[in-house]
């Protein structure tokens, strides 16, 4: 098994998750976004946020 299974198995553990049975959708929808948050991470979807860049110009060379 892959450290992602066991990650996402842990966090499934801890937000009290079992396969077929959801009783609460705040904490289902946390699962989702830690999915796709680390899905994005790996490159696998795409990420919703801004990408981080420069921004800043060279300076110039004349006085």
């Amino acid at each position: 098994m892959d450290d992602f299974a066991v990650q996402l198995a842990r966090e499934a553990r801890r937000l009290g998750l079992t396969a077929g049975e959801v009783q609460d959708a705040e904490v289902l929808l946390a699962f989702a976004e830690l999915v796709l948050t680390e899905l994005a991470a790996r490159g696998l979807v795409p990420d919703a946020a801004p990408q981080l860049g420069c921004w800043a110009r060279p300076r110039p060379t004349e006085n």
